[in-house]
C-alpha cells in the first residue's frame, strides 16, 4: 500500500463509509413521521428550535449502521502504515525537536550570512582590511571570499548592463510562468485527485 498523507487516509475513510449499505428504517417510522406531520399542520408553526428537537428525536431513533467485517481490518491496517513512514517524509510539524531546532538554528546562520555579506558589499565597507585580518588564519576561505567577491561584482556589472525595463520584464514573466504552473497544477489536482 502507497504511503498516504492525512488528506488521504481521510479520503479512505470516507469511501469505505460510502460503501456501506443504506440504513434500513425501522418499522413504524414511516407513520410516526407522517403522524408527526399530521400533528405539525395541526398545530401553529414550529420555531426552528422544536423543528430541530423533533428532526434529532425522530433521527436518534433510527437504529445505527452496521459496518462490513473488513472495515475495520483495513482502517486498521492503513492507520499502521501511516505511523510507520519515517519522520522525514512526513511534513515538518512531524519531524523531531532537535532536528527542527538544528535547521532552525542552520537556515538562521545561512540567512544571517548572506544578509551581512550583502550589507558590507552594498555600504562599500573596506573589505579588503577585513580580508586581510582574517586571511592569516583563514587562507581557504579567503580564496573562497575573493572568488564569491569577483562572482558578485561580475553579476553587478552583468546585471548592470541590462536595461531596468527588461530585468522587470523578465522578473514578471518569471512571475507569469510560476502563476501558470501553479494554477495547472491546483487545476490538474482538482480534476484527477477530488472527484475519486
Amino acid at each position: 500500500m502507497k504511503k498516504m498523507t492525512p488528506a488521504e487516509l481521510e479520503q479512505f475513510i470516507h469511501r469505505e463509509l460510502r460503501a456501506l449499505p443504506p440504513r434500513q428504517a425501522p418499522a413504524g417510522f414511516e407513520a410516526r413521521l407522517a403522524a408527526a406531520i399530521q400533528e405539525r399542520e395541526a398545530r401553529p408553526a414550529l420555531s426552528p428550535e422544536q423543528l430541530e428537537q423533533l428532526v434529532h428525536r425522530e433521527l436518534r431513533a433510527l437504529p445505527p449502521r452496521r459496518a462490513p467485517r473488513s472495515l475495520e481490518a483495513r482502517v486498521m491496517a492503513a492507520l499502521e502504515h501511516q505511523a510507520a513512514i519515517t519522520w522525514y517524509h512526513k511534513s515538518w510539524s512531524y519531524w523531531p525537536a532537535a532536528v527542527r531546532a538544528a535547521f532552525l538554528a542552520l537556515a538562521t546562520g545561512v540567512a544571517g550570512g548572506f544578509m551581512t555579506a550583502f550589507y558590507l558589499m552594498s555600504n562599500g565597507v573596506d573589505t579588503g582590511a577585513l580580508v586581510e585580518s582574517a586571511g592569516a588564519r583563514l587562507g581557504f576561505f579567503t580564496k573562497m571570499y575573493h572568488v564569491a567577491v569577483w562572482v558578485a561584482e561580475f553579476t553587478v556589472n552583468m546585471f548592470g548592463s541590462i536595461p531596468p525595463l527588461w530585468l522587470y520584464g523578465g522578473l514578471a514573466l518569471i512571475a507569469a510562468l510560476y502563476a501558470t504552473f501553479f494554477g495547472l497544477g491546483a487545476a490538474a489536482y482538482r480534476t484527477l485527485y477530488r472527484h475519486n
